[in-house]
């Protein structure tokens, strides 16, 4: 939904699982109301993992709520996926 400073959305997928910190590999968005990040795999799989690593250093509570919802849909921004 945004980017904030050089915490761009392709270091969520970059494979390190180890993330002590500011300068580790994490995306970020800007402090906003109903924030988003979504992936496109470009066809059609069966998911059945999802894993997610949280910054180790603070702040963990900023994931807190945080919905997987995953489908093929774009509608009201991907929302109406299960």
């Amino acid at each position: 939904s945004s980017v904030f400073e050089y915490y761009r959305a392709d270091r969520a997928i970059d494979g390190v699982k180890y993330a002590p910190g500011v300068a580790s590999f994490c995306t970020h968005s800007w402090n906003e109301r109903n924030p988003w990040w979504r992936l496109d795999l470009l066809d059609s799989y069966s998911i059945t993992t999802v894993t997610i690593t949280n910054r180790a250093d603070c702040c963990t509570e900023r994931l807190n709520g945080a919905e997987i919802r995953i489908g093929n849909s774009l509608e009201n921004n991907g929302n109406n996926n299960p």
